[in-house]
């Protein structure tokens, strides 16, 4: 791979940084200074956190030991409780070191380390329904499962669709706004090939849990095979939400293409994550 002269040492040791972000990240339990410095929030407040019960977490011969996947489930929940320079940040320290030096060679608009088309990559066509006809949770999960089916990709669908019945069972995945992020409890690094996503709007809403009571119209389906690309898709998919008229434009397409295409406009509009 050939590097750009411009590609100088701040881009180096930025990469250190990400690789060290992900190294923390593949370990099963965070210390409380891993944690806090991943989460950017200060020491003293993730144990005020830990204490109060909000973040799960034990003590181990006097120190804090809190396990990767109760973690992950907190960010889930709090993501959308993060500011956009936040969810800047957390975005690109979710990238592997290989996906920032690669977006770095591929990509000087988007910004240092961070994927132009994150999204849209994972979204193919095939995976979008613009019309779907559900009424229920469950026939949402189950539609949702068999759209994901058609990237391809998804090697065991009965494990997919019933650990995404067993993730809403634990709290339903619904926002405000009339959009829901439903995604398996756990990754699925044997029951897929690749990472998937797919998207549905129905052709009438639903009652699916969100926080303001109204119904959900609009479905991305999550399902990674790893927490780094599972915690950076939901990232993205929260830095879409706030752009101005993003909802209401996904709303108005008729074509999957058309849909898609859009998908990585807007993408492409985010603010560079570096320097956020």
């Amino acid at each position: 791979m050939l590097i750009p002269a411009d590609f100088c040492l701040r881009d180096i040791l930025f990469s250190v940084q990400i690789w060290s972000q992900l190294i923390v990240m593949q370990k099963e339990s965070f210390t409380i200074r891993e944690l806090a410095a991943f989460l950017q929030r200060d020491t003293r407040m993730v144990e005020k956190l830990a204490l109060q019960g909000d973040l799960a977490g034990r003590k181990v011969g006097g120190e804090w030991r809190f396990a990767r996947a109760e973690i992950t489930r907190w960010l889930e929940s709090n993501l959308p409780g993060y500011s956009d320079k936040e969810l800047s940040r957390m975005e690109v320290d979710s990238l592997s070191f290989t996906e920032a030096v690669q977006a770095a060679v591929d990509s000087s608009e988007a910004g240092f380390g961070e994927p132009r088309s994150l999204l849209s990559k994972l979204l193919p066509p095939a995976c979008v329904s613009l019309n779907m006809r559900a009424g229920t949770q469950s026939s949402v999960l189950r539609e949702l499962a068999a759209l994901a089916e058609q990237s391809w990709q998804v090697w065991d669908p009965v494990a997919l669709l019933d650990s995404l019945r067993e993730r809403e069972e634990r709290g339903s995945t619904a926002q405000t706004g009339g959009i829901a992020i439903p995604h398996p409890t756990r990754r699925l690094k044997a029951e897929l090939g690749e990472s998937v996503l797919a998207f549905a709007r129905l052709a009438s809403p639903i009652q699916f849990g969100s926080p303001d009571n109204q119904p959900t119209d609009l479905f991305f389906m999550v399902a990674c095979r790893d927490d780094a690309t599972h915690l950076q898709v939901l990232t993205r998919i929260a830095r879409l939400i706030r752009l101005d008229g993003f909802l209401e434009t996904i709303r108005s397409f008729d074509s999957p293409l058309d849909f898609c295409h859009y998908m990585q406009e807007a993408e492409a509009s985010l603010p560079p994550a570096l320097g956020a």
